[in-house]
């Protein structure tokens, strides 16, 4: 590792923002931080998954279990993966045993006993050697491991508690490359986080992991801010600078040994800037804020600056309404947005946390419904209350001024000491995240998101009763304050709305499969933020499974070799195999879920990769579908590898396109290994799944590493089985998905009508109307609402809704505003896909 720092010194590198686990390169400026995080191209598809320890807790609360403990972990990784600008993709694979020899890297969630005060412990356990990818140099994160509390009675409590989850989500974040922030955000401590399942990530959250694993275009999206925090001309070590919006969310940096930072990822629009210091830790070994401090060249770490100093706004005030905003705008960097403070004599205030009462329950953070005209704010954190009363010259203001402090309320009650103040609402008020700003004498302290404001009270539920349609389970569920846009989760697992009911209000939803006999809380998540938890977390609703009996799993064949690919077909007996929602696992980042084709409730295609370094050995399968656990210790077994044997990728490329996706009619294109021997004559079949045979196909040409074969013109869409041999020897079978022909764009319409390619020159800014045939494969002609991508010139578009616009009869109106991004041309080619099947070209004229 000495080598490796010293190679730091020779190179250059961008100062990081926000603050993940980092290494300086230098003992002196510019300091330059090296992040530690996973390596894309060692991850299989880019994508890093996380296994649940099969010992599970030891203690849980009353309605609690193994199995709703799971369904929180997979929408934690949900959460994670649903980052749309990050590279890095995150996905639950099941169950493992502890102590399973694994070589590739993966992230690992197990159960100990939790040391007084703390919730959970999560981060990196292992790296590897300095590397170099696109983005420049890091140090790969090869193991990360979550540490949940065994106990679920004690804190953060049960499993389907939103504090649970949250938790589980906030250490899944530290085992990603993330460490604390102090922006209300996930990476918030418990203490001030504002997050919620509504909106489980905020700014600060998503810029932090996009810095780390940046997807395609992401820097052009979005500006950043740079500049220096000094102290009497001296830099300041690990201040906080922060870029903050009114009415939304915040997005920090700390400062390097200089005081020089540097906050990416910013979304374009006007912020204020105010520099404050960290709290002290509350963790021995750890730096304030409890970081886990940088290192320097000589592994020695390198501690925050330790003189106090006053929180500012830029370009130097207390008062916020002094301050100068800045602008920010798409791909630019605003620079010497920097800070000159003064050192910090007297009480700080730090650590506030905020809530609200309905009833005799506490809400964290505070929501407050302006529809009343005034609330009341309780808050507990240094400074406030110092001596069991208010503390003398304490103040506090809305960032935005939505709300104003009513005159005399400040009050203090219980012990510890709480401080207690009402809020008076007027007509602008408006409904969102407001940032707090406490004042003393000393200083300021700025809360983002303290408290929420909103126009309706929360969600309950009252009544669950299940019905069927067409032999399908459905439940029924009354309350107050449902709509179509209400989530409801089933323990952590959320279950679609199927229909609302206008006029009795009952909504109508898909529960997720379960075991008869189990049962699970229900929870309702309104928009807004506001949960049914806020008024029925004593006394949760709950729905009990009456029907089904014990699933039962069978997985043929239940070994592979190393270094191979192959088919396992799985059989279940009283299962609900869902597309989406079903996870198999093999209890080991060596052997990989490539792809899982759900056939039927009780049936499913899956591919699975046996990394060459896996170790022969029995390994834990599990098959997780809702609440059906099935899982078998030692149900996979890896081979020794087998030199000889055919390897074969997937998915099959489109030799039209060179990319992914082939439908009926198409030449196909296989990758793999071994795939031509000397002297022989391979085959190849594909599975006709309706009439259950094996139909030849001729191979086109054969090399080594690729083959390619026609695909028959009439040969039925959907998953099929491939198999192949070289002549010599047979490959392991491989499922493999035959695609619906791609989607046609028909015609593109401006606002002046219907445009060709060269009827005349579209700007930035303008509605553009794409009129496209055979965008759905859904017999039913529909098309799953996201799924819907478009590129002009190479750029990403947001897809709008389609408003009052007539589309042809067959065809689908798909709707974009033209990016400034896209380069001027006469000829510029705009596509449609969905999936894997993309359009050809359509080419338009742009100018500036």
């Amino acid at each position: 590792m000495r080598r490796i720092l010293t190679v730091f010194l020779l190179i250059a590198l961008p100062a990081g923002a926000y603050y993940h686990y980092v290494h300086y390169t230098s003992h002196t400026g510019p300091h330059n931080p090296v992040p530690e995080k996973f390596d894309l191209s060692a991850l299989p598809a880019k994508t890093l998954t996380f296994f649940v320890s099969d010992e599970g807790p030891v203690q849980y609360q009353a309605g609690d279990n193994f199995a709703s403990v799971l369904s929180q972990v997979q929408e934690a990784a949900r959460v994670w993966n649903s980052v749309s600008t990050s590279d890095l993709r995150v996905a639950f694979g099941g169950l493992f045993t502890p102590g399973t020899p694994q070589s590739a890297p993966g992230g690992e969630i197990v159960f100990e006993e939790m040391p007084p005060g703390l919730l959970g412990l999560g981060g990196p356990t292992a790296r590897a050697d300095l590397a170099q990818g696109p983005g420049g140099y890091f140090i790969p994160i090869t193991r990360a491991v979550v540490r949940l509390n065994r106990d679920l009675t004690q804190r953060p409590g049960p499993s389907y508690s939103e504090a649970f989850f949250l938790t589980t989500l906030h250490e899944m974040g530290h085992a990603l490359g993330l460490q604390h922030t102090l922006t209300s955000s996930t990476m918030a401590t418990d203490v001030t986080r504002a997050t919620s399942r509504a909106k489980p990530l905020d700014d600060d959250d998503i810029a932090g992991l996009s810095l780390l694993y940046p997807a395609r275009g992401f820097a052009e999206r979005f500006g950043s801010i740079s500049g220096r925090v000094t102290l009497g001309g001296q830099g300041i070590h690990l201040a906080s600078v922060v870029a903050i919006h009114h009415g939304g969310g915040a997005i920090s940096a700390l400062t390097n040994p200089d005081g020089s930072y540097r906050i990416d990822g910013i979304p374009p629009g006007q912020y204020l800037v105010y520099a404050h210091p960290l709290p002290p830790p509350t963790q021995s070994g750890l730096g304030p804020a409890n970081l886990v401090l940088p290192t320097d060249p000589d592994f020695r770490q390198v501690s925050a600056s330790e003189e106090a100093f006053e929180a500012v706004f830029f370009p130097g005030t207390r008062q916020a309404q002094n301050a100068v905003p800045v602008s920010v705008s798409s791909g630019n960097l605003v620079e010497d947005v920097s800070f000159s403070v003064q050192p910090r004599s007297g009480q700080s205030i730090y650590g506030v946390t905020t809530y609200s009462f309905y009833g005799q329950m506490a809400v964290k953070p505070g929501y407050l419904n302006v529809g009343s005209g005034s609330g009341t704010v309780v808050a507990y954190g240094a400074g406030l209350t110092p001596g069991g009363g208010v503390a003398p010259g304490l103040g506090v203001t809305l960032l935005d001024g939505s709300a104003a402090l009513a005159p005399g309320s400040f009050r203090a009650y219980g012990t510890p000491a709480f401080l207690a103040f009402d809020l008076l609402f007027n007509f602008a008020s408006g409904t969102g995240p407001r940032h707090l700003v406490f004042s003393n004498p000393n200083g300021i302290y700025v809360l983002p998101s303290g408290i929420h404001l909103v126009q309706k009270q929360p969600p309950s539920i009252y009544a669950a009763a299940l019905m069927f349609e067409d032999g399908r389970p459905l439940v029924n569920i009354a309350g107050e304050n449902l709509s179509a846009e209400t989530r409801f989760y089933f323990d952590g697992l959320r279950a679609p709305v199927r229909s609302v009911n206008k006029e009795s209000g009952i909504v109508t939803v898909v529960p997720p499969p379960a075991p008869g006999g189990y049962q699970a809380v229900i929870s309702a998540v309104n928009p807004d933020g506001q949960s049914s938890m806020f008024l029925q977390s004593q006394s949760p609703p709950t729905f009990s499974y009456e029907f089904g009996d014990q699933p039962v799993v069978y997985h043929s064949p239940a070994a592979l070799p190393a270094g191979s690919q192959g088919l396992i077909e799985i059989a279940g007996v009283n299962t609900g195999f869902t597309e989406g929602q079903t996870v198999v696992g093999f209890g080991s980042s060596d052997v990989t879920v490539r792809r899982v084709f759900v056939l039927s409730p009780t049936s499913m295609l899956v591919n699975v990769a046996v990394s060459p370094n896996a170790q022969p050995g029995a390994t834990q399968a599990s098959v997780i579908s809702g609440f059906q656990v099935s899982s078998q210790p030692f149900g996979f077994q890896v081979l020794p590898a087998n030199p000889r044997l055919p390897v074969l990728n997937v998915p099959l490329v489109n030799a039209a396109t060179a990319l992914p996706g082939v439908s009926p009619g198409s030449v196909a294109v296989l990758t793999g290994a071994n795939l031509a021997a000397l002297g022989a004559t391979g085959s190849l079949t594909l599975r006709d799944m309706k009439e259950g045979k094996d139909v030849p196909l001729t191979i086109l040409a054969a090399l080594p590493e690729q083959v390619s074969f026609q695909i028959p013109a009439n040969f039925p869409i959907g998953p099929t089985i491939l198999k192949f041999s070289n002549g010599m020897e047979s490959a392991l079978p491989i499922a493999v998905m035959i695609e619906a022909p791609p989607p046609v764009i028909t015609s593109i319409a401006a606002a002046a009508g219907d445009i060709a390619a060269a009827s005349r020159s579209l700007r930035a800014g303008e509605s553009l109307t794409i009129f496209v045939s055979g965008l759905s494969d859904d017999p039913a002609g529909d098309v799953a609402a996201g799924k819907v991508k478009v590129e002009v010139g190479g750029v990403a578009h947001t897809v709008l809704p389609a408003v009052d616009v007539q589309a042809p009869e067959g065809s689908f109106a798909v709707v974009i505003a033209l990016s400034p991004l896209v380069a001027p041309g006469s000829e510029v080619p705009v596509t449609v896909s969905v999936g894997t099947r993309v359009s050809q070209a359509f080419l338009i004229s742009v100018v500036q």
